[in-house]
């Protein structure tokens, strides 16, 4: 199939022409997640470029650093039932970040608005106030974009498969990876790690940018190849027994057993930590105790030194006194004797 076959495919395609109708279903959100400056928004103004088939445009402002400037949930139709989201990257994958991520891909944010990164009980609430902006219509495909400059530590490896795990479990559709900056030497390595964690739907290419806006054929294919292929898994899906009403609530109670699990590990992590505290500081305490009271005994020892050398110096001039009165009396005694001779 060429790229002009693919187009017709990607510009026809709607739920409608599924085997089971559209199930509830109206639309595809191609939701685009991962890492700060690791080219979301950069593939974002490559896949607008690509399908428009127009020469390049910083339409969805891509820093050309490793800095985001994405903080909205922003949205690029490309076809009536074919959008791509931006959604803001984050900087490091805690539990609050990735709980942002989930709310997100599970479509329970309004899009096109502002993203905080909340903590405790405050992203539940928003969810719950998006309610009538958000649509169980929306049938949301998870990609994961990751520049291969960026080789995942052990830590970062480990993030990538949980929060892969549960955007699969969140949209029943397994992540699929665009690899940017594909001519890095990384590649290979990178990819691999991917698949330890258990995916194998990878699209590899360089972004156009700022610096580098020239329409390559090679680029444009694969931009063509990857929105003809998620179209494809997202038709295979849809043919499927789906209901869309059902689906989102079940997104909406994973993400919230998700959010109240956090909060109870963060209270139990925090009391491990007074405990912790609490232990250190009576350790101290108890050493400071031990201290002060081995002080107390070392001047007690001390002073009794103290006391037995007064006493062995008072005995020592008693003796010597002793010793000096009785050597006077042994001379007086001496001095009779010699006087009774005379």
């Amino acid at each position: 199939m060429d790229d002009e076959e693919r187009r017709r495919v990607i510009r026809d395609f709607t739920f409608d022409r599924c085997k089971r109708g559209n199930q509830g279903f109206r639309r595809i959100l191609l939701q685009l997640f991962g890492y700060v400056g690791h080219g979301k928004s950069s593939f974002i103004n490559s896949a607008v470029s690509v399908w428009f088939n127009s020469e390049y445009q910083n339409c969805a402002n891509a820093a050309s650093t490793h800095e985001s400037h994405t903080t909205e949930r922003l949205t690029y139709p490309l076809t009536k039932n074919i959008v791509l989201v931006d959604n803001r990257g984050c900087a490091m994958m805690n539990t609050y970040e990735t709980g942002e991520i989930f709310a997100q891909l599970a479509n329970l944010l309004p899009l096109d608005k502002p993203v905080g990164w909340s903590k405790g009980f405050e992203l539940a609430d928003r969810i719950v106030e998006a309610e009538p902006y958000v649509k169980a219509s929306d049938f949301t495909i998870p990609i994961c974009v990751y520049s291969v400059k960026n080789f995942p530590t052990p830590h970062q490896k480990e993030e990538l498969k949980e929060i892969f795990k549960t955007a699969t479990e969140l949209t029943k559709v397994v992540p699929t990876v665009i690899l940017t900056n594909k001519s890095h030497q990384n590649y290979n390595e990178v990819e691999k790690l991917f698949r330890d964690i258990g995916t194998d739907n990878f699209f590899a290419l360089e972004n156009y940018t700022d610096k580098n806006p020239k329409r390559k054929k090679e680029t444009d294919e694969a931009v063509i190849k990857f929105l003809y292929e998620v179209i494809s898994d997202a038709t295979f899906r849809a043919d499927q027994p789906r209901n869309a009403d059902e689906e989102l609530i079940d997104r909406k109670l994973l993400v919230l057993r998700y959010i109240h699990n956090r909060e109870l590990m963060i209270v139990k992590a925090n009391l491990q930590k007074q405990r912790d505290l609490e232990k250190i500081q009576m350790d101290r305490e108890f050493r400071m105790r031990q201290e002060e009271e081995e002080k107390a005994r070392e001047k007690s020892r001390e002073l009794q030194r103290e006391r037995m050398e007064r006493v062995q110096q008072e005995f020592n001039r008693q003796r010597l006194r002793n010793q000096f009165e009785h050597e006077q009396r042994m001379r007086e005694k001496e001095n009779q004797k010699d006087k009774r001779k005379k």
